[in-house]
């Protein structure tokens, strides 16, 4: 444990020197090293440690943010605070790395609500135009507001059995009624950091705002803690989450159908992207309410695809956007002839989207179908328009930016660069080799 902790601390320190190079090697080891890791469980004190679900993601957070790291090079080539940013990067880490790891619910409940701070300064620091302010509040009223209800749950709870810990809590009110007021007030929280439909309103606009490595971080990681709250608190309701399950596998199909038809009138790049991310989490929703150990590893490997998946298509977004100066669809068209090489990694992220093969987002998808199928039946029609309507937006994407008659405003545009391939690629490698190994999830 104090390997990664001070790892961390140094890199925070090492911010402030702006060495690239030397940061960006170290933060490589230290993602290497958390490979060695025995993911299956890992005590590293009394209030912190990991099982498989931890350790995947911060596996994938020490991924993403190296990634960050590549992806906003040019920060240090302009000298754009690029000191703070580094500063503020590791700052995120450090407290996902927490919130991933703790074993009580108050350690968990600070470092959940800290990881706000540093995704808060980078879209208000860093991002593109000055309705970036707005969209901060946007992100601190949802997030706050749902969070204090799972503060008061905490300390109820905690003081009903004397204990905060994650192993030694379970639901003890044998009430159908207390039961289910305390899993609303614990869920809510996490609904709105998912984000569930009806409380997705602050993704878009931070996703949109954002910059390219706040996008990939809000995607990649970000999203994956109301997920994993919920796989965590779960276990502690027990039995009395069926008393739910309709409600939240009605939240999920639902919602998430309704979204992906809000992504076929979406005229801006990462709008697209964010709105087809509450899609992809509405089903993982569904499948964690269906409860049954399907849907629940699913559900791990439906986040570890989304987030390299969703990652790659915002730093996509971010290229097109350096070289055009504008997210448009109607502006970026026909760039198959100007950008050969980068409609190739257009296309893989694409089929990605829609869970076609070779990618884990399809084990992830037909997990989470058979997991709905066997709750209920019902679910199949829903279903199938849910996969139906992924592959229209995912193509519409495509086809919206890579064919068509190029903008003549537009006056020059160079295809990918060594670095941009790299990043690519380190998002696409994960995606496919880990379909390979899959059954490492579900331990």
């Amino acid at each position: 444990m104090l390997k990664f902790f001070f790892g961390m601390v140094g890199l925070m320190i090492m911010s402030f020197f702006g060495e690239f190079m030397s940061f960006f090697f170290y933060l490589l080891v230290l993602s290497v090293l958390w490979l060695g890791v025995y993911p299956e469980y890992y005590n590293f004190s009394s209030f912190l440690g990991v099982d498989s679900l931890g350790w995947f993601l911060i596996l994938l957070t020490f991924w993403i943010t190296f990634l960050m790291m590549l992806s906003s090079q040019v920060y240090k080539i302009t000298n754009f605070f690029f000191e703070k940013f580094s500063f503020v990067l590791m700052l995120m880490m450090f407290f996902l790395f927490l919130t991933f790891s703790s074993l009580d619910m108050l350690s968990f409940y600070v470092f959940f609500e800290g990881s706000l701070i540093p995704i808060y300064l980078l879209i208000v620091g860093w991002g593109y135009q000055p309705e970036r302010l707005q969209a901060g509040v946007y992100l601190l009223l949802y997030t706050v507001f749902a969070s204090l209800p799972l503060l008061i749950s905490i300390f109820f709870n905690g003081g009903l059995l004397m204990s905060y810990s994650f192993f030694f809590l379970y639901c003890k009110s044998k009430s159908v009624f207390w039961a289910s007021f305390w899993f609303s007030l614990t869920m809510f929280a996490f609904l709105v950091k998912l984000p569930a439909f009806y409380v997705h309103l602050w993704l878009p606009k931070a996703h949109v705002e954002a910059p390219v490595s706040g996008s990939m971080m809000l995607a990649g990681v970000l999203l994956k803690l109301g997920c994993y709250g919920m796989m965590r608190w779960f276990t502690i309701f027990d039995g009395k989450v069926i008393y739910f399950s309709t409600f939240l596998v009605s939240l999920g199909l639902l919602g998430g159908l309704a979204v992906s038809f809000i992504c076929m009138r979406q005229v801006d790049l990462k709008s697209l992207i964010a709105y087809s991310s509450v899609s992809h989490m509405g089903l993982a929703l569904a499948g964690l309410g269906s409860w049954g150990l399907w849907g629940y590893s699913s559900c791990l490997y439906t986040c570890v695809a989304h987030g390299l998946c969703s990652s790659g298509l915002f730093f996509l977004s971010g290229v097109l956007y350096d070289r055009t100066s504008s997210r448009s669809l109607y502006i970026n068209k026909g760039l198959l002839e100007v950008m050969p090489s980068m409609s190739l990694w257009w296309f893989m992220f694409c089929i990605g989207n829609m869970a076609a093969p070779i990618f884990l987002n399809l084990v992830g998808e037909v997990g989470l179908i058979g997991s709905l199928i066997s709750y209920s039946f019902n679910c199949l029609i829903f279903l199938l328009m849910f996969s139906f309507m992924g592959a229209c937006y995912s193509l519409y994407l495509f086809s919206s930016t890579q064919h068509g008659k190029q903008f003549h405003g537009v006056k020059f545009v160079t295809d990918g660069g060594v670095r941009e391939f790299m990043v690519l690629f380190m998002h696409i490698y994960p995606l496919m080799i880990l379909i390979l190994k899959s059954d490492c999830m579900t331990y």
